[in-house]
């Protein structure tokens, strides 16, 4: 069975990359700098570090240490996204540059030859192609202008790769991405990430502000397609890799907001949305960066080419949606018996004592989840409170779960609080 160490693993590309790799055979080893990993993550993985941040070299080395060598295959997605960089440029200097640094080091003590790292269409700037990017051409313009800190940042990880190469006989493989779209109900705060914001604004039938010129034209890729694309650069034989630096983008589709609101209409023909407050950072970075990505390459050295279209990735966002908030208020009706219109104390432990409590499962007998159940319900009770009156109602759980859950809240609180609990 191969093995593989994702760093990174509770962000967005990492929790999808985990489930697609388990199911793909691999034996994956989930880090990340959060101490305790999502539920998301622990449901798909046999084995999950926390509190591995990768600036910090000890607990790389332990990690790499206890389960890195030679025939492991590392991702090292530990990255701020576009915007969050433009905001904390020496801080993500020090996760992307520097952690890039302590891994590798920490790789080659273990003798563990293979990284792969997701690159970015940030990486380009403003005299980069306009159609059919080819990733090469970052190689082939190594002193190009980015024109920002998060380019600049990828670049210099390409950089320390390639040395990696050249020193200790290194195996890296560089994914360019595109913008990532799925159907999850939380995401980054990325350029690209308008589409989304904008697929749950029509969802919710709120007017959505765009925050880029509706014109510009961006490369974008679905999540089902972009994990087929990553795996398939993983597990491809070093000789079929015959791009400079295996340096491959991975294109979806690409469109401008117009494009996009056109198609939200068909779905939701009432969808309307106004042009700005214009977002400086996001509309900079998309004027930056191509239009279009090649194709050859990833098709003739990966197989990848994406199947994914417009208007099936509007279908498939605006109805998740509309399931988890239909869903959602059922759980709301479920959950207040008496149809009072609000959430109290006594229904919510009620409730959760009956369908969200499932025993002693990976405490022994130490730890039974009922005991804890008078202060999950408070937990939650505090954070579906939206507008702090005191209430909980209908449009205050709707709204809290709209990027939270019952049953993560659950199952994340007993895994952070089971050594409490334990020593009561």
């Amino acid at each position: 069975m191969s093995k593989t160490i994702i760093i990174g693993a509770a962000g967005a590309v990492g929790k999808r990359l985990c489930a697609a790799l388990s199911g793909a055979g691999s034996k994956v080893i989930a880090a990340d700098r959060l101490n305790y990993m999502p539920s998301s993550v622990r449901q798909v993985t046999s084995v999950y570090v926390g509190g591995v941040d990768v600036r910090d070299t000890e607990k790389l080395d332990k990690l790499f240490e206890e389960h890195g060598d030679a025939d492991t295959t590392v991702w090292n997605l530990a990255a701020p996204l576009s915007v969050e960089t433009a905001m904390s440029p020496e801080v993500s200097q020090a996760v992307v540059i520097g952690g890039m640094k302590n891994t590798l080091s920490s790789m080659a003590k273990v003798g563990c030859r293979r990284i792969c790292f997701t690159d970015s269409i940030g990486s380009f700037g403003s005299t980069a192609p306009r159609v059919g990017a080819v990733a090469r051409w970052l190689h082939e313009n190594p002193t190009q202008d980015p024109g920002s800190d998060y380019g600049v940042q990828k670049r210099a990880c390409r950089e320390l790769l390639n040395e990696f190469k050249e020193k200790h006989n290194g195996d890296p493989r560089i994914a360019l991405l595109p913008g990532v779209l799925h159907s999850e109900p939380v995401w980054g705060n990325g350029t690209t990430e308008y589409a989304l914001d904008a697929l749950l604004a029509a969802s919710q039938n709120k007017v959505f502000e765009c925050p880029i010129e509706p014109s510009t034209v961006m490369p974008m890729v679905f999540a089902d397609d972009l994990m087929r694309g990553l795996i398939n650069l993983q597990f491809a034989k070093e000789e079929e890799l015959r791009e400079p630096e295996r340096l491959y983008a991975i294109p979806g589709i690409s469109f401008s907001a117009e494009q996009l609101f056109r198609e939200i209409c068909h779905f939701k023909p009432d969808f309307q949305y106004t042009v700005g407050p214009i977002n400086e950072n996001m509309d900079k970075f998309s004027k930056l960066w191509p239009d279009t990505l090649a194709t050859e390459e990833p098709l003739r050295d990966l197989d990848y080419e994406a199947d994914v279209t417009l208007p099936r990735i509007v279908a498939s966002v605006l109805n998740a949606h509309s399931s988890r908030r239909l869903g959602n208020k059922a759980a709301f009706r479920s959950i207040d018996t008496c149809e009072s219109g609000r959430i109290n104390p006594h229904m919510l432990t009620k409730y959760v004592s009956k369908y969200l409590i499932r025993g002693r499962e990976k405490f022994g007998y130490t730890v039974r989840r009922q005991d804890m159940v008078t202060d999950i319900v408070a937990e939650a009770l505090a954070q579906m409170d939206v507008d702090q009156d005191g209430v909980v109602s209908m449009d205050d759980f709707l709204g809290w779960s709209s990027t939270h859950d019952l049953y993560t809240l659950v199952d994340d609180y007993a895994v952070k609080n089971a050594d409490k609990y334990a020593s009561e």
